[in-house]
């Protein structure tokens, strides 16, 4: 098999899903308990083309659970913004996707993908890749409910060697969702190892609308990788955007001239992370806020000097007035 298949498919350039165009080819992935509005606004200043929502129960959102609902509150600046839902009955779905559209939503995506053991045992997630019945069921039930796009996140198959991404792309392209994205690795393997590229080639190859590569895109050069090998229209970006979110804009720079811009110094990273902490505590409300920020700033100082000590006192403050000092005092210890 050739590695490359075309330049122009390891260029960025616009996806077209439905009636909405994304302006290029790389988008955030939908990472529960991340990808909530105050991230998904840094990720959009980052430079994603496409800003995904976490993933979130159709029956939580069709029976009004108020936190839920709370989820499904969108800022003009982090759109277009696709809001992401779980279920196993198509009626149950179909009614959580005219929610999500009624509350502004620009795109609806359905998770077939998630391994996690409490999702797969109610029938969803990454239990619908071996269940096409209830899968097209589901698919077409929300198409049909809907005006604004829907696309489908599946895994490429449940074991190694094992592809039913072709069969289900294919069911949901006649099922009339825009766009397909895919992780490249098998329900076994979690977030861990190689990406299979050659694996989704096969998927890009079933079907007429975008493929989405996603699974272990981790820098610019991962980026290239599934473009090139697989042929994909795109690529979704997940955990390497934490306490990272300029990563969209290094990626799409790198593919248009393949030329590695520098990663964010000290500076970036503690501007980034004061913003963070504001617009967690204006969605959240500040105590909740800010303890929800708390899994997140390893990610953010990752390398610093001061690392461990950082982690610490970020563990103990609960008021943005400690976080202001915790960072003046950071940037003077870091001299910056």
């Amino acid at each position: 098999m050739s590695s490359v298949i075309t330049t122009l498919s390891t260029s960025s350039r616009p996806i077209a899903l439905g009636h909405l165009t994304l302006l290029h080819n790389v988008i955030l992935s939908p990472m529960v308990g991340v990808t909530d509005a105050p991230f998904r606004r840094l990720c959009a200043r980052g430079g994603a083309a496409l800003m995904s929502g976490e993933m979130l129960s159709a029956q939580a959102i069709k029976y009004h659970n108020q936190k839920t609902l709370n989820m499904l509150r969108f800022y003009s600046d982090e759109r277009p913004v696709s809001s992401q839902i779980m279920g196993s009955e198509p009626v149950i779905m179909a009614e959580a996707a005219k929610i999500i559209a009624d509350r502004g939503a620009d795109l609806v995506d359905i998770n077939a993908g998630c391994p996690v053991p409490k999702i797969t045992k109610t029938r969803s997630g990454a239990a619908l890749l071996r269940d096409e019945d209830r899968f097209a069921a589901i698919l077409s039930a929300v198409v049909k409910a809907v005006t604004i796009p829907v696309t489908v996140k599946v895994r490429i198959g449940v074991r190694e060697n094992e592809y039913l991404a072709p069969a289900l792309a294919k069911l949901a392209q006649e099922c009339g969702v825009a766009a397909v994205i895919v992780h490249a690795r098998p329900v076994s393997r979690r977030h861990s190892g190689r990406p299979d590229w050659e694996g989704l080639r096969q998927v890009v190859e079933a079907v007429r609308i975008p493929v989405i590569g996603n699974g272990g895109v981790n820098a610019p050069q991962d980026a290239m990788d599934f473009l090139r090998i697989s042929g994909c229209a795109g690529v979704s970006v997940g955990r390497a955007a934490i306490g990272d979110p300029g990563i969209f804009q290094r990626i799409r720079h790198f593919l248009m001239t393949e030329e590695l811009l520098p990663a964010p110094s000290y500076r970036d990273k503690l501007e980034t992370l004061s913003q963070h902490v504001l617009w967690a505590a204006e969605f959240f409300g500040e105590r909740q806020g800010l303890l929800r920020l708390r899994k997140l700033v390893p990610y953010y100082v990752a390398g610093f000097p001061n690392a461990t000590q950082f982690r610490a006192m970020a563990n103990r403050i609960g008021t943005i007035k400690e976080w202001t000092e915790l960072l003046k005092s950071s940037r003077e210890a870091l001299a910056i």
